[in-house]
């Protein structure tokens, strides 16, 4: 299997501490876009807490419908992957890594997209790509299937982001598109991440390919 759940006892609390972990982030940036702290950025807290948000109720909406499903709690691994993910764009953000350090902004879109990828590709599995029965269509295949439909959402995504940073450039004027070659450099390490994900989620399939791909 990609990954066994965790004890009875240790999930749900490790769980709940990534909860936790992403309701702080929340809080903090909204504390920050009201005007309540007035820490700096290099770009805006707008578009932090909507990425923040964004991601926060698309774990919790998977991991509601993973345990109404499955009757089992999604494994606690995603929401902090997901949360560290998360925490690569606010520290550039924040500490202004992307202007001190030239490899972060590559860093950050190779790693996101791989964990986007891995995330999508948990919830292809569990809801849809495991009902298909069809006899050309085995184990195998449908695993296969899966990491073809979570690769192009993933891109996909890295794309709707582009654009997400497009418009916040235009309401707020500030500078998150870059120079003109800063898009096509950060698909490109998108797509460079989605690659590597792909490669090691299919050498654990391979390494547990008798057992199930996921519980």
């Amino acid at each position: 299997m990609i990954f066994k759940h965790g004890g009875e006892k240790a999930g749900p609390v490790l769980m709940n501490f990534a909860r936790a972990l992403f309701a702080t982030l929340i809080v903090f940036e909204l504390l920050n876009v009201l005007k309540i702290l007035r820490l700096n950025t290099q770009f805006t807290w707008v578009g932090l807490l909507i990425t923040s948000i964004f991601c926060f109720v698309f774990v919790e909406v998977v991991a509601y419908k993973y345990k109404k499903q499955k009757n089992n709690y999604l494994h606690w691994s995603v929401w902090f992957l997901v949360a560290f993910g998360l925490s690569l764009d606010v520290f550039g953000d924040f500490f202004y890594f992307y202007d001190k350090l030239s490899w972060w902004d590559q860093f950050a879109h190779f790693f996101a997209s791989g964990i986007v990828n891995f995330t999508v590709f948990v919830v292809i599995s569990a809801f849809f790509v495991e009902g298909f029965r069809y006899n050309l269509l085995m184990k195998t295949g449908r695993f296969n299937l899966a990491l073809l439909i979570s690769s192009t959402s993933a891109m996909s995504l890295s794309a709707l982001y582009e654009i997400e940073e497009y418009v916040e450039d235009l309401i707020f004027h500030t500078n998150r598109l870059g120079s003109g070659t800063d898009t096509a450099n950060d698909l490109l390490f998108n797509f460079f991440g989605i690659v590597v994900s792909v490669i090691i989620i299919k050498i654990i399939y391979h390494l547990t390919e008798k057992e199930e791909v996921f519980e």
